[in-house]
């Protein structure tokens, strides 16, 4: 079996979720650490038992001194960008953590960049992967139900501590939507076709700009889904409500409910328990490395994740309805 060798940037916060599941690994073997913060560092190293040679202040230096395969980038998203190219000049594959980049262009940049080396990037966009959202994939793909025709997602809280994106425009699609988003379009087997948003801040958030935001998405066989969300929020709420042909489908205290046409109770349908996401990450981007076989969080299919993320912010910022695909393929 090859062994995946990989530099960490980032064993910090989100950063600790992937050295860890690294040392369980036997397909992957961390390298290096690259970190800022060096208690972060020599907590992860203890952990590992990575010699202190092996970690870095800066990712050029491990980049120079350390023989790898793969770089993963788990810091800000807005080092991702610099990051990445450095990652590809130096001929390694990318697993990134979300957001990819804070621009579509960005992101576009990098794959392109990338598959000219014949370098593979991925995305941990892992929230699709849950099983209650994997068991709805199946159910509405499949039509179990009939055609899904509409649906709706809130997801309302309040979150004080403004992390990487406070100053970020439209703060709450970057931060929080990039998954809402990625995980809509793995529900349906139809794209995108024309995306409305409405982002916006109240006077007493802790960001500075687009803490809420509205975005209504009609896809090209015509399902409609409209998101009403925010960090803004003095009260939690979180709904998921998908409408079928033959019965309503929604997402209610960790289950799913479905309610049949004149029905008057809610069935509650079995929800089986599966790979956990970064497993199922780390597996797919093992084989998109060695085997060439593209996983559906590859950076190049990761782009209309980000193209919702962005159109949805020019539409605001535009006061128009965005043509999805044209702005994918002109952004």
């Amino acid at each position: 079996m090859k062994k995946i060798k990989v530099i960490h940037s980032g064993v910090g916060g989100r950063g600790v979720v992937w050295t860890n599941a690294v040392n369980k690994r036997e397909d992957f073997v961390s390298v290096a650490y690259v970190d800022v913060n060096k208690e972060a560092m020599e907590k992860a190293a203890a952990i590992s038992g990575l010699p202190k040679e092996k970690c870095f202040s800066t990712l050029e230096e491990a980049l120079k001194n350390v023989e790898a395969d793969s770089v993963f980038i788990i810091t800000p998203p807005q080092l991702h960008y610099q990051q990445c190219l450095q990652a590809i000049e130096a001929g390694k594959h990318i697993l990134v953590e979300k957001p990819f980049t804070l621009s579509l262009k960005e992101a576009k940049d990098i794959v392109d960049k990338a598959e000219e080396k014949n370098l593979k990037v991925a995305v941990t966009q892992n929230a699709r992967y849950q099983p209650i959202y994997k068991k709805l994939a199946n159910l509405t793909k499949e039509e179990t139900y009939g055609t899904p025709a509409f649906g709706l997602q809130v997801n309302l809280s309040w979150r004080p501590g403004t992390k990487h994106s406070g100053k970020v425009r439209h703060s709450y699609l970057w931060e929080r939507s990039v998954h809402d988003f990625d995980t809509i379009l793995s529900l349906f087997n139809s794209q995108p076709k024309r995306v409305w948003g409405y982002s916006f801040n109240p006077s007493w958030s802790p960001y500075e700009n687009g803490a809420c935001n509205y975005t209504w998405i009609e896809f090209e066989d015509g399902f409609i889904f409209g998101i009403m969300a925010g960090f803004a929020a003095h009260g939690k709420k979180a709904t998921f409500h998908i409408e079928c042909e033959k019965g309503s489908l929604g997402i209610v205290d960790n289950q799913i409910h479905l309610r049949k046409p004149e029905a008057t109770e809610d069935e509650i349908l079995p929800i089986e328990e599966g790979e956990e996401g970064v497993s199922i990450i780390l597996n797919g981007f093992y084989k998109y490395i060695t085997e060439g076989i593209e996983p559906p969080f590859s950076g190049r299919e990761n782009l209309k994740t980000l193209a919702l993320v962005e159109a949805s912010g020019a539409a605001s910022d535009e006061g128009r309805i965005i043509d999805f695909q044209k702005y994918l393929k002109e952004a």
